[in-house]
């Protein structure tokens, strides 16, 4: 797939402004945005090339749109003439003076006046080289800057969209998943998410959630086939409510929240637990605690996108992504200086199985933070681990019928 270049002269293009102004309204309703564009004497471009739109004539120079290459309507394609068969789907069979032209799809705008400009990248490192000078529409970019322009396109144009000076349509996919998550619709999420990622294969936020939502889907199809299982017969439905037993306490499970804290005196514990936080003393302080702790990580990853899943459960309360690096962070915070703390065997799962996973611990959270940071296998390495707390429910009881 290769990178084209299309050119945008306001002189020309005198109704581009109003052209953006549609197109954000067409991505904002969860739609791309479809035009026509001159392509010069280029006979090369395939359906599913990716495409940038690049401001000329008036400055700033730069890009201000970005999509691909779709196939025109059959009925259309310059290919159906004998003499342009060798051409791809994408030709239409009407021309812009001598040029050809072609169907792009666009997910991605800004205004016309905030640009990515080409100025910018030149004095970038990683755009040494580069070349930004195009004669016509649709030149090949260099595919050594190919990954650089989608990763300057992506942080441009990601907080101009926030502002409402442009609109992403990865963004709306991704808007409406984190919905259908919160009203635990996982399968509608997922299916946005999946839509995300058909536009931007990759996007570790979308990638990140798809799996949260898959885990979350599963354990709740899980819970319903349990519950389905739980259903006794309508003979067995009397005794139940004679013995005042529900149906669930009939199962017996076990659950292993664990701690590095070493188990003590009743008088000892009552005295330290005061000071630990994460789990232990009263619920509001913990609260405090929690959030001082919370706040305290986020600024460790300012410039980073971050995610909350405190609420989902998923082992984790925190997703952090910066280009292709994801980081599920779980934040434990303690109101003593001791890096003590309460953790669950969802969180323990985590840290033995998610490469991602990241531990914080946040000592003295409320007065003077300092925080403090482990990978998953470096929290299992470094930390004992002890049961401290079981799930009891009563066993099955049998009666015997006299004869």
């Amino acid at each position: 797939m290769k990178t084209l270049i299309f050119l945008c002269n306001d002189n020309s293009e005198i109704d581009i402004r109003d052209d953006i102004k549609d197109a954000k309204k067409e991505i904002t309703a969860g739609d791309f945005y479809y035009t026509t564009w001159s392509c010069g004497n280029n006979t090369k471009i395939e359906v599913g090339d990716k495409a940038y739109f690049k401001r000329t004539g008036s400055r700033p120079h730069g890009f201000f749109a970005a999509g691909k290459v779709v196939p025109a309507l059959k009925q259309y394609q310059l290919k159906k003439q004998n003499e342009y068969e060798h051409l791809s789907e994408a030709y239409l069979n009407s021309f812009y003076g001598n040029s050809f032209m072609v169907v792009v799809q666009i997910d991605s705008v800004v205004d016309f006046d905030h640009p990515l400009e080409q100025e910018k990248l030149r004095c970038m490192p990683q755009f040494r080289g580069a070349n930004f000078t195009f004669m016509q529409g649709g030149c090949k970019f260099d595919e050594r800057f190919c990954e650089s322009l989608d990763s300057a396109w992506e942080d441009h144009s990601m907080p101009l969209s926030r502002r409402g000076y442009g609109k992403r349509l990865v963004d709306i996919f991704c808007d409406k998943g984190k919905k259908h998550k919160d009203e635990m619709n996982y399968q509608d999420a997922i299916e946005a998410y999946k839509q995300a990622l058909d536009i931007q294969p990759g996007y570790s936020k979308a990638v990140n959630a798809l799996r949260v939502c898959e885990r979350l889907l599963h354990n709740q199809n899980t819970r319903k086939i349990s519950e389905i299982k739980e259903i006794k017969p309508d003979n067995t439905s009397e005794e139940s409510e004679s013995s005042n037993i529900s149906d669930s306490s009939n199962e017996s499970e076990t659950i292993q929240p664990t701690s590095i804290v070493k188990l003590q005196k009743e008088e000892e514990q009552e005295e330290e637990t005061t000071s630990l936080g994460a789990g232990f003393g009263n619920y509001q302080k913990n609260k405090e605690v929690e959030k001082a702790a919370i706040d305290f990580v986020q600024k460790q990853y300012d410039g980073w996108d971050i995610q909350s899943f405190e609420r989902d459960k998923v082992g984790y309360d925190l997703t952090c992504t910066k280009d292709s690096i994801i980081k599920n962070v779980e934040v434990k915070g303690v109101s003593g200086g001791e890096p003590a703390f309460i953790i669950t065997a969802n969180e323990v799962e985590q840290a033995n199985k998610n490469p991602n996973f990241v531990l914080w611990v946040v000592t003295s959270a409320l007065n003077s933070p300092k925080g403090y940071c482990w990978t998953g296998c470096e929290m299992l390495s470094q930390f004992e681990l002890k049961p401290v707390q079981y799930m009891a429910r009563l066993r099955p009881i049998f009666r015997v019928e006299k004869e």
